[in-house]
């Protein structure tokens, strides 16, 4: 035990003596590579997602009934209408 305690205190301390002698530095970096700017205007924000518009219909003058439709991509993302009520 006090074998292992010595070792313990012989690495702690001579961590204490190497420490100091190390010295680390870090490169200096100008302010201006850091900071990105967007000079282009033509940049516009352009939607990812699709587009999806419900359409109605009155089926036989008494059922309303619905239906998606994906704008952008041109299909009905529904197999078939929907009954409102």
């Amino acid at each position: 035990m006090k074998k292992k305690l010595l070792i313990v205190a012989t690495v702690c301390a001579s961590l204490f003596v190497v420490a100091p002698a190390v010295s680390v530095s870090a490169a200096e970096v100008e302010s201006e590579s850091q900071v990105q700017t967007i000079q282009n205007d033509d940049i516009g924000i352009a939607p990812c997602a699709d587009e999806i518009v419900t359409k109605f219909r009155l089926y036989k003058k008494t059922k309303l009934q619905y239906r998606r439709w994906n704008q952008t991509r041109g299909y009905w993302v529904d197999k078939d209408w929907i009954d409102m009520n």
